[in-house]
């Protein structure tokens, strides 16, 4: 592979001397897409925000090495665009990195010239995120501000990581989905079996049932749903001789990629404390870390957002309650099946951040869309909050 490292005898300043065009790219993408589409001046201006922040995470806020994985894409980006790795070695024969290259180093932007070039990729694809989702009638007040201002999608669709990739295709495949685009949706949620193969078999069951029962229109039900978590806790039983081994393979093997020790990390022991885990393990992933469990000022910070974030998160899903019940339950079903997924495997307190957030912005997203939340509060002036948006045509 061509040495890299040129690039660190420009120093602090003039390594981001070379990221301006990449900038300006961001910068005029807003400028044209906001004329286009009327975004209103609070909008851009907060989106204009995030376009800089790329210049202030890596060797400013933090140690670019804090998270290392940045430097394996950053190389497999410049490996592909310098025609060292084609495009369908990386895709067929290489692994989760090498994969998640090949569609990053598609974008078109400039070569990444350092570790916070792709920074800049990601920047671009949260930018055409949020047009579409505003072109599509996803935001309401409450998420639009949510997707602009959650803490943990701007730091990791600043970062040279995969993240931000994972985020798209997911949100773009329930997209698809809420308007029942079968092809589009399956298009969208395919990347995900290469670059993130957890988050499409926790999202194409949920996908599957989006389209059985029409949930944008009809919801699913709370018998329906409640059926449905009764399956999938007799499915558990069943499985725990086969699964609980490889849970815990999964467990070790990350907590030892986070850098702890092996012998530091709990097993799970029965089918018993499979199930118990199983269903505490959603909340708990969800939460952590919590305030005395922080061990550095970034997981302090992130303890700090975590509790403002399950606020936020108890007065959506309560006004949704009150709203629309039966659309309510399928988002609920969708968030424990993917927290508890993820909180049986994950201990590491950063790499919970990091993988809680998509599923955290969708739910938000997603809810407020299809329960119509625009406040976080009831406005007790209004009556008939239960009659629905769409009426069944049954």
């Amino acid at each position: 592979m061509s040495d890299l490292s040129w690039i660190n005898a420009y120093g602090f300043f003039g390594v981001r001397l070379f990221e301006l065009p990449s900038l300006l790219v961001c910068l005029l993408l807003i400028f044209l897409l906001g004329y286009k589409f009327q975004i209103k001046q609070k909008y851009q201006i907060t989106l204009i925000l995030h376009c800089f922040l790329p210049f202030v995470l890596n060797d400013v806020l933090f140690d670019a090495s804090y998270m290392p994985d940045q430097f394996k894409y950053w190389r497999g980006v410049n490996a592909l665009r310098n025609g060292e790795l084609s495009y369908i070695d990386a895709l067929v024969n290489g692994g989760n990195v090498e994969q998640a290259s090949a569609f990053l180093a598609l974008i078109p932007f400039p070569a990444p010239v350092s570790v916070i070039s792709l920074g800049f990729y990601n920047t671009f694809l949260y930018i055409i995120l949020f047009f579409i989702l505003d072109v599509k009638k996803i935001f309401t007040d409450i998420s639009i501000w949510f997707y602009l201002l959650f803490p943990s999608a701007a730091l990791y669709t600043a970062l040279s990581l995969r993240e931000t990739l994972i985020f798209f295709f997911m949100v773009l495949t329930l997209v698809y989905a809420r308007e029942s685009k079968i092809f589009k949706s399956m298009l969208f949620i395919a990347p995900l079996y290469l670059i993130k193969f957890q988050n499409f078999f926790i999202l194409g069951p949920i996908v599957l049932l989006y389209f059985m029962f029409n949930v944008a229109r009809k919801g699913m039900g709370v018998a329906k749903a409640v059926t449905i978590a009764v399956i999938g806790l007799v499915a558990l039983l069943l499985s725990a001789p086969i699964a609980i081994p490889l849970l815990n393979s999964s467990r070790v093997s990350m907590f030892v990629e986070d850098g702890g020790r092996a012998e530091d990390i709990s097993l799970i022991t029965g089918a018993g404390d499979f199930v118990f885990q199983g269903l505490t393990s959603a909340l708990y992933f969800l939460s952590k870390p919590l305030p005395w469990e922080a061990a550095s000022a970034l997981q302090l910070v992130q303890s700090i957002e975590n509790l403002a974030v399950l606020v936020i998160l108890f007065l959506i899903t309560r006004e949704a309650w009150r709203k629309f019940p039966d659309k309510l339950t399928f988002w609920l079903l969708f968030m424990v099946l993917s927290m508890s997924v993820y909180g049986l495997v994950v201990a590491n307190y950063g790499t919970a951040v990091r993988y809680r957030y998509p599923f955290v912005m969708i739910y938000v997203l997603f809810v407020c869309a299809d329960c119509n939340i625009t406040r976080l509060r009831s406005n007790k002036r209004i009556k008939n909050y239960t009659q629905p948006i769409f009426k069944s045509s049954e």
